[in-house]
């Protein structure tokens, strides 16, 4: 019963950010991490965003083996599938416009927030750069926030060559959005989380085996 719940919740967080999505390109504009890149490269090769979502997280993967441990990479993966196919399923089944670049800022924005946050608290993630951050932080001591700063300016730059600067604007309103309810609602790191749970197991597992 309770993987059942954690997967449901996993199935729901996935199904939230595709939502999140399909607002942000109704309204042409792009959100951090490899989803902004993919948005971005789907104007560019008119690929579907699922595909080049699922495509751009493969490298990560090793990354998260070596640092993140094989259960959180494997619900990685697992993850970023979902999304990918719901993304594409769902710019399939609808199509729509927004009267106004705001409204796919503050509720796509809004919604992708929720969904991560969800998501994180099952013990898995969306993959991407979050992976390479925290590789370059156990390997380099990079700050990881940094990294995920920069990375995330750069992607939105890069819309600059699809989009106007009015796009890139609201853009950057999504992004606000998403962090700020990251922020205020999940008060832990979801790695610090689900490294402690697999701690806390570990412990588990070798208190019983000596008794």
């Amino acid at each position: 019963m309770y993987y059942i719940k954690k997967w449901m919740w996993i199935l729901f967080s996935c199904l939230c950010v595709s939502i999140g999505i399909q607002f942000l390109t109704a309204s042409d504009l792009v959100i951090g991490g490899t989803a902004g890149l993919g948005i971005v490269m789907q104007h560019l090769t008119g690929v579907s965003f699922g595909v080049l979502f699922f495509t751009i997280n493969l490298p990560f993967y090793f990354l998260a083996i070596s640092q993140l441990g094989i259960l959180f990479t494997i619900r990685s993966f697992i993850s970023v599938s979902i999304m990918s196919a719901m993304s594409d399923t769902l710019a399939l089944m609808f199509s729509f416009e927004l009267p106004h670049p705001l409204i796919g800022a503050i509720v796509g924005g809004s919604i992708i927030g929720f969904g991560l946050i969800f998501l994180f608290r099952e013990g898995s993630s969306l993959g991407g750069f979050n992976m390479l951050c925290i590789f370059l932080d156990k390997r380099f001591g990079i700050n990881p926030g940094k990294t995920m700063f920069l990375t995330d300016i750069l992607i939105v730059a890069s819309a600059l060559i699809v989009f106007g600067i009015v796009q890139v604007i609201y853009s950057a309103i999504a992004i606000f959005m998403m962090t700020t309810i990251l922020g205020r609602y999940h008060k832990r790191a979801p790695i610090e989380r689900h490294s402690t749970q697999e701690d806390d197991e570990i412990h588990q597992k070798q208190t019983v085996s000596n008794l």
